[in-house]
């Protein structure tokens, strides 16, 4: 980068921090007003006369240098990529990840571009990594979890269908003497209601 890129960007970077807030007249009186910036156009506007007090115009003398306008502040033109053949076309280019790249191809690009030396704008490469690590974790550990799950309730489903199968087999063993029991208390019943009578 040369020396008046430098000085440029540091001139870019000093109206930047100069530079207010540009809003719409009266948008903190009515609710009904955004702050987003419209010019004012009525013939007694204060604002457009720009009377001292009142808030400050759009002018040209806010806007960045042409030669650094729209670089990066280390001075890197950007290009959108989307895959990791795109990066081979970068060259001394900065990269900017769109937006619609999932979180496995952005690792990839995100790998790629380290390999490369290419610098990437729109994501902080340690933490995404970190996250994504971090994430990967708890997905292992969740799934673990269900397989414990799963595991616990097929040993009580197996054990509830063994005592099923032995209460089956008691009753298929004395199927008589069960009778036998059902006839004696249907005549004690009725031994109690004959001596009610």
């Amino acid at each position: 980068m040369t020396e008046t890129k430098k000085k440029l960007l540091e001139v870019r970077k000093t109206i930047k921090d100069r530079k207010p807030e540009f809003k719409q007249q009266n948008f903190g009186k009515k609710k009904r007003i955004s702050d987003k910036w419209k010019r004012p156009r009525g013939i007694q506007s204060k604002m457009r006369h720009r009377f001292k007090g009142y808030p400050i115009m759009v002018s040209s003398g806010w806007r960045s240098p042409v030669e650094v306008r729209g670089l990066t502040n280390k001075g890197f033109e950007t290009v959108i990529v989307s895959n990791v053949k795109e990066l081979e076309a970068v060259g001394h280019k900065a990269i900017i990840i769109a937006g619609t790249v999932g979180n496995k191809k952005r690792l990839e690009i995100i790998h790629a571009a380290e390999k490369l030396k290419i610098h990437v704008v729109n994501i902080k490469t340690d933490k995404f990594k970190a996250q994504i690590a971090k994430e990967k974790a708890d997905k292992e550990k969740s799934n673990a979890e269900k397989d414990a799950k799963k595991k616990k309730t097929a040993e009580d489903s197996a054990k509830k269908a063994e005592k099923l199968e032995k209460d089956k087999a008691k009753a298929k063993e004395t199927p008589a003497d069960v009778d036998e029991q059902k006839a004696e208390e249907k005549k004690a019943k009725d031994d109690v209601i004959i001596h009610k009578d």
